[in-house]
């Protein structure tokens, strides 16, 4: 009997290590879901690790656009402390350079099969996060509650006063919502190849876990994930057949205002929709009197209230987000990023022969986009962290996919030739 408890913690002990080894990113990101703080922690460790690299000389900085955004970044956070003389905003330059060694560190795990381990976990992290929200919730009402488990665990909630919403292990209904729809991304993709292959038992599988993760984004609350989630239905059925994309357009279009009543809290849409314009408006005023360096993501806050009286942790957009918190320049240019992920987003679905791969960022990467339209959940390292790590490996994958482009188009021109 003890020898086999102590055979069984040996193994586990093999496996935790065997994965460390192996799968950093996926497990720094199952840290990231069921203890954000360490899983924070853990991710700047392999970051700031990997700019210690870089500055040793023994890895590259790799020269594109997200490089370049970073630079501009970091840049402008500088410039906004010694404009402002708020030295405090030199630690969000400090955190730009760990978030960059993030992307470094993901950019030079070459293999794209880390990319399954990393979906996965996503998909089992929003199950948890319906699951575990769940019974923080009914320990709440029931009368328990210890600050310390939640801060660790990410059930103490942040930025709300009412406990009705799920916000799981994020803090905060929004985020929970992000983190959501993310998996809701990942597990479509799966699903599709499932279809496609005709296997059964994983579509009775990822039904089931679909209907956790569509009940935990229902109970965040959250409109804009609601509206997401359609969307996700939609490119799913779009890429089993544009048929079934057309019915499903024209059924919300027929039904649209029998549907209305399945949005979370549409009793104040319309004023939600009036507080958000009220805020771009003064962040846009924010930008005028801020252009060159903006007011970084502490220092938003703070003027906001100044100018307008009332308070806002951001700019509730993700593009005017970068121009108030960076300036005019980084605004630009991540609009700029924006424009030529779309433009190879559309020439991969267009050419792109093998889609198995390609579907595990066309269901995540537009969620960032349209998440960003209402709200910025990149505000939060737990969201921004993962968002990091995709973008990065789109970014190998449009490295790999063009020079397959061009392989094939020389190959031709071979073939033509003689």
């Amino acid at each position: 009997m003890v020898n086999g408890k102590g055979i069984s913690m040996k193994k586990l002990r093999e496996f935790i290590f065997h994965s460390f080894q192996e799968q950093p990113l996926a497990v720094a990101l199952s840290l990231l879901i069921v203890f954000p703080p360490v899983g924070i922690l853990y991710m700047f460790i392999l970051g700031a690790r990997e700019i210690i690299r870089v500055l040793k000389g023994k890895k590259d900085i790799p020269f594109d656009i997200i490089s370049v955004l970073f630079l501009i970044l970091f840049i402008s956070t500088i410039g906004a402390a010694i404009q402002q003389q708020q030295w405090s905003y030199l630690s969000v330059s400090l955190s730009i350079v760990v978030f960059y060694g993030v992307y470094l560190y993901s950019m030079n795990q070459n293999k794209m099969t880390q990319m399954k381990y990393f979906s996965w976990v996503i998909i089992f992290g929003g199950v948890y996060q319906y699951l575990f929200g769940s019974i923080s919730l009914l320990l709440f009402h029931s009368g328990w509650s210890n600050k310390l488990f939640g801060y660790l665990t990410g059930s103490e909630l942040l930025g709300f006063l009412s406990h009705q919403r799920l916000y799981g292990s994020a803090y905060n209904p929004n985020y929970s919502a992000f983190l959501l729809v993310f998996a809701m991304g990942f597990l479509l993709a799966e699903f599709l190849k499932a279809v496609k292959m005709k296997n059964y038992r994983r579509i009775l599988l990822y039904c089931a876990l679909l209907i956790f993760i569509v009940a935990g984004i229902i109970a965040t609350g959250s409109r804009s994930g609601f509206g997401v989630m359609i969307i996700l239905f939609g490119i799913f059925l779009f890429r089993i057949s544009w048929k079934w994309m057309l019915f499903l357009s024209a059924f919300v279009l027929a039904n649209g205002f029998w549907l209305y009543r399945f949005v979370p809290r549409n009793y104040d849409i319309m004023k939600n929709f009036e507080t958000r314009i009220f805020i771009w408006k003064n962040s846009i005023n924010l930008v005028k009197e801020y252009p060159r360096f903006g007011l970084t993501p502490l220092g938003f806050p703070a003027e906001y209230l100044n100018q307008t009286g009332h308070h806002a942790a951001h700019a509730h957009n993700i593009f005017l987000a970068f121009f108030t918190d960076f300036g005019v320049l980084a605004g630009v240019i991540f609009a700029g990023i924006t424009a030529v992920f779309m433009f190879h987003f559309l020439k991969l679905l267009k050419y792109n022969r093998s889609k198995s791969i390609f579907d595990w960022f066309l269901f995540s990467l537009p969620i960032l986009g349209l998440t960003g339209i209402l709200d910025f959940p990149l505000s939060s390292p737990q969201i921004a962290l993962p968002a990091i790590i995709i973008v990065s490996k789109w970014q190998q994958y449009i490295v790999r996919t063009n020079h397959s482009f061009r392989n094939r188009h020389a190959a031709l021109i071979q073939e033509n030739n003689s």
